[in-house]
């Protein structure tokens, strides 16, 4: 049965919970592996990290983190390029550090404060650090842009190329 904590540090792995469209946890004890799933949605429009202690019905007491995300980030360290355009002129073009990426969309950041605003078109487009070094356009609406870190939700969730094999290796 899960238990909040306001913010206990521990030196044992924090465990991930991803809460899905019901609002439900699958809760896996790490000692024995068994399983449990727990309605959750009185945590989906929390805004802070909640981090919860467990009790194993084995004995076991184990830390999880909840993630309210819709997919997984991956962590990466890739320079790419983004493409913008207004109107009838010519696109301005940039670069970029892509510091995640998920099914649905990437953070990343510019070197100065971006022209774009929320909601506006980009295309980016950057090479994986996969064997192939494979390259990546894709099409997004700009999310959030906080000081020159900007969030960009792709137009589309189905991967089933390149990018889909780097995000599930």
């Amino acid at each position: 049965m899960p238990h909040t904590t306001a913010g206990l540090k521990d030196e044992r792995k924090e465990h991930r919970v991803f809460l899905n469209d019901r609002g439900e946890g699958t809760f896996i004890c790490p000692a024995c592996e068994k399983g449990v799933i727990r309605d959750l949605s009185q945590f989906a429009e929390t805004k802070t990290a909640i981090r919860l202690k467990c009790k194993c019905s084995c004995g076991n007491d184990y830390r999880v983190l909840l993630e309210r995300r819709r997919h997984f980030r991956k962590p990466t360290n890739l320079v790419g390029m983004f493409f913008f355009s207004r109107g009838h002129g010519s696109p301005i073009k940039g670069l970029i550090k892509i510091r995640d990426i998920s099914q649905s969309g990437i953070q990343f950041s510019v070197n100065s404060m971006p022209e774009f605003e929320v909601g506006d078109k980009l295309t980016i487009e950057f090479t994986l650090d996969d064997e192939e070094r494979s390259l990546i356009r894709e099409e997004g609406v700009v999310q959030r842009i906080q000081s020159n870190i900007v969030g960009l939700d792709f137009k589309t969730t189905d991967h089933y190329g390149k990018l889909g094999r780097y995000l599930f290796r």
